[in-house]
């Protein structure tokens, strides 16, 4: 697994992205439970950074924020003192979003000044901090969804403003394992488990995000009944029937924990399929299913204790790390070393 050590610097910084997102992710998560994310009705990408610096100003913040649908339909009763507690999380999470920017873009030029990076790298590299910036206008985009009748941002949005979250931080772990790893070629062992794995999480943590943005997780809050049935007796109210899927509650909820099952049955079927397979590939889904069971059990907490925000964070900050687990192990059910 010998790279170039010239490349070290970038490794490390990589990694620092990697972290940086894994924390905008934690932010982003907690905006979202203490029910912060439309305490800013607007959008300045520069301006936006310097928050209200006298009583004025945020009085001016406020009375914005009292022109749109959240706080006319529920937080009608707040005063200034509870808008700045909604209000930080908001804007500590736009601030972050523009610090990991910064410290993507200035080591960037560096690295490619002093030829850290290879030449065939730089595109792929840079696509990251496109990508970055994409983050932010689906941010906004989604934010936008919860200033118009509905005190609530979409679910649809906020799914994907977190998916491309997982991407981001997915693509640049993709790259340091290139990086780390440059002898290699392309391997003979082949599964179509494991990416059919991938995808059913991929399927899962967009499920979360409905979970999330429908507040789901704040009914039927027993484990492993729903109630008392398997399935949801209010279930299916919508009609159209497939309506219900992406916009019932206890039916998003009972997907989200069927899926839960599925992936944990799954990944034990895909251990026992390679327990003979090259070792490279049999530690890292053993990694992932000690992830998964903690995961289960992290979704299990969450929902029982009437999703408090330490075991939320963490059932969430769980399936990322469960992604980064699987985007590893298709690097290397694709590639193998050289001798």
């Amino acid at each position: 697994m010998q790279f170039d050590q010239t490349q070290k610097p970038v490794i490390y910084w990589l990694y620092t992205i990697m972290a940086m997102v894994f924390a905008m992710v934690f932010i982003g998560g907690v905006t979202r439970l203490t029910d912060s994310g439309l305490s800013m009705v607007d959008w300045k990408p520069l301006m936006g950074a310097i928050p209200p610096l006298n009583e004025q100003q945020w009085q001016d913040a406020f009375a914005k924020y009292q022109a749109f649908p959240e706080f006319q339909k529920v937080n009608f009763d707040m005063n200034l003192a509870g808008f700045k507690k909604i209000f930080f999380w908001e804007y500590f999470h736009r601030l972050f979003g523009r610090l990991v920017g910064i410290v993507f873009f200035f080591p960037f030029v560096y690295f490619v000044w002093k030829n850290k990076i290879k030449k065939n790298q730089r595109f792929k590299v840079f696509i990251g901090f496109i990508l970055g910036g994409l983050q932010g206008l689906l941010g906004w985009y989604m934010v936008k969804s919860g200033l118009v009748n509905k005190p609530d941002v979409s679910q649809f949005r906020l799914a994907a403003h977190l998916m491309l979250a997982f991407i981001i931080i997915g693509y640049l772990y993709y790259i340091v394992l290139v990086i780390k790893n440059p002898k290699r070629k392309n391997t003979h062992y082949k599964s179509k488990l494991i990416p059919f794995f991938s995808l059913l999480l991929v399927v899962q943590i967009i499920f979360g995000a409905f979970v999330a943005g429908l507040d789901a997780g704040l009914t039927h809050n027993t484990f492993p009944l729903m109630g008392r049935s398997f399935f949801p007796t209010d279930g299916l109210l919508l009609t159209p029937w497939w309506h219900n899927i992406f916009e019932n509650m206890a039916m998003v909820q009972f997907v989200h924990r069927s899926l839960g099952w599925v992936l944990l049955l799954t990944g034990c079927v895909m251990f026992w399929k390679h327990r003979h397979a090259p070792l490279v590939i049999r530690k890292n889904i053993k990694m992932i299913l000690a992830m998964l069971l903690i995961q289960f059990t992290l979704g299990v907490s969450t929902l029982i204790f009437y999703v408090p925000l330490t075991l939320a964070s963490l059932h969430q900050l769980g399936a990322l790390i469960l992604f980064m687990l699987c985007v590893r192990l298709l690097f290397f059910q694709n590639y193998e070393l050289e001798k």
